[in-house]
């Protein structure tokens, strides 16, 4: 497709740089400043980082109100409770997908390369997200969850997953305002609705309330598709416990050197 050649020529020269986009709940908030040094220290391609969020949590980045989106939160509950009727407790979990999905559109000035990156995902080494040859990187994880790809399969009629045995969930991606149209265009061609909606409207209501759909699933394999311009890389990385306290965070950065990881993720649910 020609929009996946016209994502590798934007990812030269200086459409190299990349912006950050960390979209962020209360809950994120002993994380975040963690996240933020994190990248910032360890991959040199980052021009700008970006928090989304109802409040500012930091002054360590620039701040997004949610508002500037084109859905609200409460958008995406009405639109959720129309399959299952009843308040979601996973509402926010399904809104933050949509806020990294739709940041290339809204945020002003931003890079045609995303990064988008989980508030609990720390960088502990010296990292790329474009090759020197301006191919897009991308880390795998080995997460294996059907609804995920029932509810692509609903949006992209020919979804195929990319690779046996590998998943697009590793708690970043990279995105590319290109990829992201083309994506955005072919499921509101196929369900002839907005993307945010369709993206709801499509989980299964037997997984609604668990876990219906990803973001990182359905782009990933999406740009697989057509793999001219993106790449597998392998970083090494690992789930670990939420930080409750500053100490702790220093062991759990101290550890994770130690075993020679480039990024430990520490999940506040």
């Amino acid at each position: 497709m020609l929009c996946f050649l016209c994502c590798f020529f934007l990812a030269m020269g200086e459409a190299a740089e990349i912006d950050v986009v960390i979209p962020v709940a209360a809950k994120d908030a002993k994380t975040l400043d963690y996240c933020i040094e994190g990248i910032r220290n360890n991959c040199n391609q980052v021009r700008r980082v970006f928090i989304v969020s109802a409040q500012p949590f930091t002054d360590q980045a620039e701040w997004i109100d949610e508002t500037a989106f084109p859905f609200s939160k409460e958008e995406v509950a009405a639109c959720l409770q129309t399959l299952v009727p009843g308040k979601n407790p996973r509402t926010g979990w399904y809104y933050q997908q949509l806020l990294k999905l739709y940041a290339a559109f809204v945020i002003p000035e931003i890079s045609d390369n995303i990064l988008v990156l989980d508030a609990d995902t720390i960088f502990l080494n010296p990292v790329s997200f474009l090759s020197s040859k301006g191919k897009a990187l991308y880390n795998p994880g080995s997460e294996d969850h059907a609804p995920y790809f029932q509810h692509c399969t609903k949006l992209l009629p020919h979804f195929r997953k990319a690779f046996p045995g590998l998943s697009g969930i590793s708690h970043h991606m990279l995105f590319q305002r290109m990829c992201l149209e083309e994506l955005f265009q072919q499921v509101e061609q196929h369900t002839q609705m907005e993307f945010w909606r369709a993206f709801c409207l499509n989980v299964d209501p037997a997984s609604l309330r668990a876990s219906g759909a990803s973001e990182y699933e359905l782009y990933f394999n999406f740009v697989f598709s057509t793999p001219h311009h993106v790449e597998l890389r392998f970083l090494r990385w690992a789930n670990k416990p939420a930080i409750r306290s500053k100490e702790m965070a220093k062991q759990l950065f101290r550890e994770a050197i130690r075993e020679g990881l480039d990024y430990i993720s520490c999940h506040q649910y």
